[in-house]
């Protein structure tokens, strides 16, 4: 028990920020190649839902989301939406965040990094 929370806590320093406020670190796995850092979204609902009657309806698939590589393994984020249902309008909905960058499924920070890199430089390690 011990061993899983100091994981979750070292797992908690390398989330982005986006991900932190938002989701919940359910399973971290890791094998010779990756890292794979398991998040579902807390129940937060948005301000213009409080006051409806609102049911959860369980999860949306999971989308794996890329990050910065940790000793020379690729670090994967696999993560899950809540998907609500609005009794007071008829609609479902879900949270959206702005912590992937637009088109892609690599955190914005990394993301940031990747496209500085010079564009000559050939694939390595955990890049590739």
């Amino acid at each position: 028990m011990q061993d899983e929370k100091i994981l979750l806590k070292l797992a908690r320093l390398i989330l982005p920020s986006g991900f932190i406020e938002n989701f919940k670190i359910t399973g971290i796995t890791s094998d010779a190649n990756d890292i794979e850092i398991s998040l579902d979204e807390f129940d937060n609902l948005p301000e213009e839902r409080l006051g409806h009657k609102v049911e959860s309806k369980g999860f949306l698939d999971a989308v794996t989301v890329r990050d910065f590589p940790l000793r020379d393994k690729r670090v994967n984020f696999k993560v899950r939406r809540r998907k609500w249902y609005d009794c007071t309008t008829s609609e479902y909905f879900t949270n959206s965040y702005d912590a992937v960058y637009k088109g892609t499924r690599y955190s914005k920070e990394f993301a940031a990094f990747l496209k500085a890199l010079p564009r000559d430089i050939s694939p390595i390690g955990p890049f590739a």
